[in-house]
């Protein structure tokens, strides 16, 4: 009974649930570093995109100047929970025998780590989003992180532009920005994430709708989204958490078309080791940590025990402008 409690065993339980949808940080947050201590420094690169000089084979390596930097730091964000499972509620679980009892034991410390975890990742997408619209808030609307996105990677159309406007071309704008965009950073592809309303006025533009005739209405039928046009995936985006009033927001507005150029160096999310020396790969125990940490704990009155969860990530952006955040109706 006691292994269930162990803090490796919830360690690695939390780390392999997946509850929430997480769209953005899988698409363009994928790739995890660790980092060694809770003060988050990196790199904002710009590329010189310069074309190299052709020398002779005994000559020496032509100098040139170095990637453009701007070290960006923060201290890095804490996500934990506990919940608290009273002795009393599991009365009724272990007159059922040690091995069911165990059983039904584990799956109500699952169920609470369920939770926690999808509180966190719901967290977690919500700054991926907000890295993309250019600065990092938390839920009390501090800011983290501002990338300062010139007015060029936020436009906002207006007149005979917007897409509701029958005279609109939403395809050139996907080409001009996707020319914005590959002229200084690296693009391996196009990914783009799209609010309900700007989704519905790009399936009823004129324009839009000639290169989508043959196969857009199979693709939302079938999948929810456009697959590709102009070279770009598109995918309408829901996700969506409740403000401290209860309301429902969406994490991408209803009249915002994102598009993110995809690549090795673009993006990551750190994480940052857990403040408790018992946690794998907690501060001073010299061991690689993981996304997410859990550990229990035993309390005397009411007896009982506490299930806690906790992560430090952050989604950043190593090259912004790789992104354009449009509003488009």
């Amino acid at each position: 009974m006691d292994k269930i409690y162990s803090v490796r065993a919830l360690t690695a339980a939390i780390n392999l649930m997946k509850p929430v949808k997480t769209t953005v940080l899988d698409k363009v947050f994928g790739r995890k570093k660790r980092q060694t201590s809770s003060k988050f420094a990196w790199d904002i690169k710009s590329s010189n995109e310069r074309l190299l000089k052709n020398i002779h084979v005994a000559a020496p390596a032509q100098v040139t100047d170095g990637i453009n930097r701007k070290t960006v730091t923060c201290e890095a964000p804490r996500y934990a929970e506990k919940r608290f499972i009273a002795d009393a509620d599991l009365v009724d679980m272990r007159k059922f025998g040690d091995q069911v009892g165990t059983e039904l034991i584990k799956e109500r410390i699952a169920d609470e780590q369920f939770d926690i975890r999808g509180d966190v990742d719901r967290t977690r997408e919500f700054q991926g989003v907000k890295a993309l619209s250019g600065q990092v808030i938390d839920e009390a609307g501090n800011v983290i992180v501002d990338y300062n996105f010139p007015a060029a990677q936020k436009p906002v159309l207006a007149g005979t532009a917007l897409w509701t406007d029958a005279a609109a071309n939403p395809v050139n704008n996907l080409r001009a920005w996707k020319k914005y965009i590959s002229q200084r950073v690296t693009a391996s592809g196009f990914i783009a994430f799209c609010g309900s309303g700007a989704m519905d006025a790009l399936i009823t533009n004129p324009s839009a709708l000639e290169m989508l005739k043959y196969s857009a209405g199979k693709q939302i039928a079938e999948e929810g989204r456009i697959a590709h046009l102009a070279g770009v995936e598109i995918e309408e985006y829901f996700g969506a958490y409740k403000d401290a009033a209860g309301t429902i927001q969406e994490m991408i507005p209803d009249n915002v078309f994102c598009l993110v150029a995809l690549g090795a160096q673009n993006a990551a999310e750190l994480y940052a080791p857990i403040v408790d020396s018992k946690a794998p790969g907690g501060v001073g125990n010299g061991k690689p940590g993981q996304v997410f940490a859990s550990k229990s704990w035993t309390k005397e009155d009411p007896a009982g025990r506490w299930i806690k969860g906790e992560s430090r990530p952050l989604p950043v952006l190593f090259q912004p402008e790789c992104v354009i955040w449009a509003q488009v109706v």
